[in-house]
């Protein structure tokens, strides 16, 4: 792993507030799994939910449904999670850790670091991709991740494809 891989991404961090999330995304097109950059919209909005009024917020969309329950996971240190599909659509929120993502048949891969802007819409159920997708976890400490499978429906987030392949640098914070 090369260290200047990640040196936008850390860079990124230090500037100010963005106005909308953008979030790496494991699609599928023709059976085949994809790696697509979104920006969510309509971006930030001031909160006025009660212990958040005055603070930015972005709707992630409806969670959860009939039967499905949020997940939280801890992957040991280089834990390899093989070749899988998605089982839901669904939300993986990295806390902690690192994930490395890849497609089969395919040199196009995304590095996630958990924290601030570890968050990934997983979309390549079995129904829609064939091989699914490929994720590691080669750092040296575990990696916590929570999964929310989407509302009912599977209704995505209103988004804007910004290019194919995984979110680099200052584009993870729009």
């Amino acid at each position: 792993m090369r260290p200047t891989l990640f040196l936008p991404f850390f860079l990124s961090l230090a500037f100010g507030a963005a106005n909308t999330l953008n979030i790496t995304v494991i699609n599928a097109q023709n059976n085949s799994s994809t790696l697509e950059c979104w920006a969510l919209e309509p971006g930030f909005q001031t909160s006025s939910q009660a212990g958040t009024t005055g603070t930015q917020a972005l709707n992630l969309g409806p969670a959860g449904g009939a039967g499905t329950n949020a997940t939280y996971t801890v992957l040991p240190a280089g834990f390899d999670g093989g070749r899988h599909n998605a089982p839901a659509k669904q939300w993986v929120i990295f806390i902690s850790g690192l994930a490395h993502i890849t497609l089969p048949n395919s040199t196009t891969e995304a590095w996630i670091a958990g924290g601030k802007y570890g968050a990934i819409l997983a979309l390549d159920t079995v129904d829609v991709s064939g091989l699914g997708h490929i994720t590691r976890y080669p750092s040296a400490e575990e990696t916590v991740a929570i999964q929310v499978p989407l509302g009912e429906g599977g209704v995505l987030p209103d988004h804007e494809v910004l290019y194919e392949g995984g979110c680099v640098g200052e584009e993870v914070s729009g």
